[in-house]
């Protein structure tokens, strides 16, 4: 009779081991292998629902692809590329913001023009159109490129398949056509340019973000938080002059384009009827995701106005918190951290964020999966380790949340909706702004408990660089 109470102590043993033997890889391994796995569930899962269920699983992952207005110049197919589209056509005309009440501020037009102009002096639509999607191609595929080149033989492919090929986010950008694609390779640079202490290269890197979209301009408080007063001052006034600047594009109606702009921007993020939808991946759906959830169960749906309030203000408080812990504890945490902190909560504050601007993972997964300066084959937690300040929490959760960010999975019988002919259903998108929650908490109160090793120095020294951008990638 004894046996049997036997078996149960083994058995919880046998799990603790197979639980640690998964757990004591490398923060690298367990992000590649996380891509992986979840790309081979979400292919099983396309293949059930696609071929049993009549649902459209890719325009799940990405988007609906009739998007297109009659008798669109740029129309190919069923699909538009819609955010290019829609935006090069206004942009062409002497005030895009009245009376077609663009949300586009003029920075974020200038990467659409620098095709459209061309293609409509050549009355080729179609032609700036490529253009501008190989351009956005490159820009997102970089960090996938960059991170392979750090990897040693056959794993190349490896790294690439996972950051590139099976990245949901990126083909989900380049399906949209938005613009928000450009700041991937800025934000890879951004990331780089901590671990190594180039205050000065953060600097453009943090204007040239701010130019493309206005709220990445939060990254400038990694300069205040590493105590750069003079590089985070000019961050300031380079990215209000670049934006003030870029309306200049349009003279006609200057200066007032910048209050038209201004309104129609807070009209579209305050009014906006898919608030409540699973296309939104902001901070604040990811809070309310349980009462969302609960709400779908009783009346079949989510009301347009549900916790309106609430949901307009909460990414505005995560917002405050994370900026003011960065800037409390300052040089207590590691550069290139508060660099990933910001860089998520830039992109997932805004009462709506379009799912596309999880492409921010993209840069993020590449410093994961490559350790700047470090040997082939580490990420910045595997040279972290090496320095004896380990991070656990800290690098599974970032690590986590980067794999779940990029691999997405269809979630059969979750919120479904008819778009023109296309059956689409929730993805786990939904679930990756309460993820990137969690990473950053860890991240902050990682370095409030011990700070980075190193904390006090100031700049990096060129008689030992190696030593002290290994200490900034921490």
């Amino acid at each position: 009779m004894k046996r049997p109470l036997g078996v149960l102590p083994n058995l919880v043993s046998a799990v603790r081991a197979r639980v640690s033997a998964v757990t004591g890889h490398s923060e690298r391994t367990i992000m590649l292998g996380t891509i992986l796995m979840a790309s081979a569930v979400s292919g099983a899962v396309y293949c059930v629902l696609t071929q049993y269920y009549n649902v459209d699983v890719f325009s799940s992952l990405t988007f609906p692809p009739n998007d297109c207005f009659p008798n669109w110049a740029m129309k190919v197919g069923r699909h538009c590329f819609n955010d290019y589209g829609m935006f090069a056509l206004v942009g062409v005309l002497p005030n895009p913001w009245e009376p077609y009440r663009t949300a586009y501020p003029a920075g974020g037009l200038v990467p659409l023009m620098i095709f459209a102009s061309p293609a409509a002096w050549l009355h080729a639509p179609r032609l700036g159109l490529f253009g501008y999607l190989l351009a956005l191609t490159i820009a997102v595929f970089t960090p996938a490129v960059w991170a392979a080149r750090g990897a040693r033989g056959l794993e190349r492919v490896v790294v690439f398949v996972a950051l590139g090929a099976a990245a949901i986010p990126a083909w989900m950008t380049i399906d949209r056509g938005n613009s928000v694609g450009f700041v991937v390779p800025i934000g890879l640079v951004f990331l780089v340019a901590l671990c190594r202490r180039r205050w000065g290269l953060v600097t453009i890197m943090v204007v040239l973000a701010a130019l493309v979209k206005p709220q990445f301009a939060v990254l400038g408080v990694a300069l205040f938080a590493a105590r750069q007063w003079r590089f985070g001052g000019i961050a300031v006034v380079g990215g209000v002059i670049s934006n003030l600047a870029a309306y200049l594009l349009w003279p006609r109606d200057f200066p007032e384009t910048i209050a038209q702009s201004l309104h129609y921007a807070y009209d579209y993020t305050s009014s906006f009827p898919m608030l409540v939808g699973v296309n939104n991946v902001s901070f604040a759906n990811g809070v309310l995701l349980i009462p969302d959830h609960v709400m779908r169960l009783k009346l079949g749906y989510v009301p347009s106005d549900f916790l309106n309030g609430p949901r307009l203000l909460i990414g505005s408080a995560v917002l405050v918190v994370v900026v003011g812990c960065v800037l409390v504890l300052g040089r207590r945490v590691a550069p290139v951290m508060v660099g990933i902190a910001l860089l998520s909560t830039a992109s997932l504050f805004p009462a709506m964020t379009s799912r596309y601007y999880l492409v921010f993972a993209l840069p993020v997964a590449a410093l994961v999966a490559r350790e700047p300066d470090g040997p082939p084959g580490s990420g910045i937690f595997d040279r972290l380790r090496t320095l004896g300040d380990r991070r656990r929490a800290v690098g599974i959760c970032v690590s986590l949340a980067a794999a779940l960010t990029i691999a997405q999975i269809a979630l059969p019988g979750g919120p479904q909706e008819v778009v023109g002919d296309t059956r689409v259903i929730a993805t786990t998108a939904v679930l990756t702004p309460f993820i990137w929650l969690v990473a950053c908490a860890a991240i902050i109160v990682s370095y409030a408990r011990r700070p980075a090793c190193c904390a006090s120095t100031d700049a990096v020294t060129t008689s030992r660089p190696r030593e002290y951008i290994s200490v900034a990638a921490s």
